[in-house]
């Protein structure tokens, strides 16, 4: 029977850890929210962003946009943003009404880039070959990468550590390119042997076979029970990054009681790699603060 991961436990420890790197800085921190519209699944985020800014001393702004906003405009009020000293890092939340995520990511400026989503940041990843304690770290030196990403990388590194990524099977479900595609490049840096499936792989019914051989299963989908239970490696470690709903009830993309009696190690959802993603917000806004003050 598989450890469901303590989430909880890793959260508290990193935010209080995080609470002290904050308060050794001498200066103010800020996050600029953005949103463009009423959507109910922003406003819930931002609670979220909210509540963990004032759980460790930061200041959280909303600035709330109109959803008929035109791209000209948006672009004048993220400069505006950019050029603020005040605001330390600026999320644009998802879902905004226009414009590609690479267009409306690019406004951003990459030196307040709290996400690690302007390409400039993820172009970055392509560069080095650092391995997850690296990158991870509360350095300057660390990259800016996308919350998700950062919080399946703390839970591998507090599962294996480093060094135990070496000549892993790792299977991805998924390849967008604030998930899927940054982890695939992180963890071949660590010398995890790196397969990627996506909507090919299922149509062509061979998803089934890539799932049985990993010993590490990350899938971020969004589609209820998408993986079977009975395809899990016996021993693997499986992350469930894939939030949806399957009637009343929140699910993620593995069938969890059936995956559980052969995995070592499974995450929960709710309650698992979603629970750390807004308080990594906070990690790269420190991270952002460390950087300039050099």
């Amino acid at each position: 029977m598989a450890k469901v991961l303590d989430v909880e436990k890793i959260y508290q420890t990193k935010k209080e850890g995080l609470k002290r790197s904050i308060e050794s800085i001498s200066e103010n921190l800020c996050l600029g929210s953005v949103a463009v519209g009423q959507d109910e699944s922003i406003k819930a985020y931002r609670l979220s962003q909210k509540k963990i800014a004032d759980e460790l001393g930061v200041e959280f702004r909303a600035i709330d946009l109109k959803s008929d906003i035109t791209f000209q405009d948006l672009e004048l009020e993220i400069r505006k943003l950019n050029e603020d000293e005040s605001i330390t890092g600026i999320i644009i939340n998802k879902p905004f009404p226009f414009g590609s995520e690479e267009d409306v990511f690019s406004l951003i400026d990459e030196s307040k880039d709290v996400e690690g989503v302007n390409p400039a940041n993820l172009g970055k990843l392509f560069l080095g070959n650092k391995g997850i304690a690296d990158v991870i770290s509360e350095t300057p030196e660390a990259i800016l990468l996308p919350p998700t990403v950062g919080s399946v990388l703390d839970i591998l590194f507090l599962a294996l550590g480093d060094s135990d990524i070496y000549g892993k099977k790792v299977t991805i479900v998924g390849f967008s390119s604030i998930i899927g595609k940054p982890l695939a490049l992180l963890l071949a840096n660590s010398f995890a042997t790196v397969s990627i499936a996506h909507i090919a792989t299922y149509e062509k019914g061979d998803l089934a076979s890539y799932v049985k051989g990993a010993d590490i299963l990350i899938s971020a989908v969004g589609e209820p029970d998408l993986i079977k239970g009975a395809w899990i490696k016996e021993g693997a470690i499986v992350i469930d990054v894939g939030t949806s709903k399957n009637g009343n009830e929140i699910t993620g993309d593995v069938e969890f009681e059936e995956a559980s009696r052969k995995a070592a190690i499974i995450t929960p959802v709710p309650g698992g790699v979603g629970k750390l993603t807004t308080l990594f917000l906070y990690h790269n806004l420190m991270l952002i603060r460390l950087r300039r003050k050099g």
